[in-house]
């Protein structure tokens, strides 16, 4: 069985850790006392969000465990702080790459994986996101590619030439 395993960039973990903590820095030592509640409310807020994106970054730091793996049958999505996930490649119509943007500026890149069947019960964010948007009902699995030591595009590559065994299989037995 040929296994291949993706771990998480140190240096992206790096600089989030250093983003976060001169952020957090920042917070700490700001005067609260002459601020206005809703902004108090706000620079707590913050300084949350912060303090969180440092532990998120100690703990991809740390990891030694892989945060992706891909086998001959299937994928493994190590998540930081959730159980994994598991997607069979028989499940699978193919692999498409997706970014965010933000004024043109690329913030994230995703790995989204069409699949064949539905849920059965499907949950209400699959509801609401299949009214909103047609397209994306059996969109069910996304992996984040930011945080790998792998570029998306060879990622993409790997995970579609896994998939074409099982599709050519299939079609031989429908024709």
């Amino acid at each position: 069985m040929n296994e291949v395993h993706f771990y998480s960039s140190k240096t992206r973990g790096m600089v989030m850790l250093v983003i976060s903590g001169v952020f957090t820095w920042i917070l700490l030592y700001f005067d609260f006392y002459r601020e206005s509640y809703f902004s108090l409310i706000v620079l707590c807020l913050g300084l949350g969000l912060f303090l969180f994106g440092i532990i998120f970054s100690l703990l991809l730091l740390l990891r030694r465990k892989p945060l992706l793996t891909v086998s001959d049958k299937q994928i493994i999505i190590y998540s930081v702080l959730r159980k994994p996930k598991t997607i069979n490649f028989e499940e699978v119509i193919f692999f498409f790459e997706s970014d965010m943007k933000y004024h043109g500026i690329k913030t994230s890149e995703y790995i989204c994986a069409l699949m064949k069947f539905r849920e059965e019960k499907p949950g209400l964010l699959d509801r609401i996101s299949a009214e909103l948007m047609p397209g994306s009902q059996n969109i069910k699995y996304s992996i984040q590619t930011d945080i790998l030591q792998v570029e998306t595009k060879t990622l993409l590559e790997l995970l579609n030439s896994r998939i074409r065994p099982y599709n050519l299989l299939n079609n031989e037995i429908k024709g």
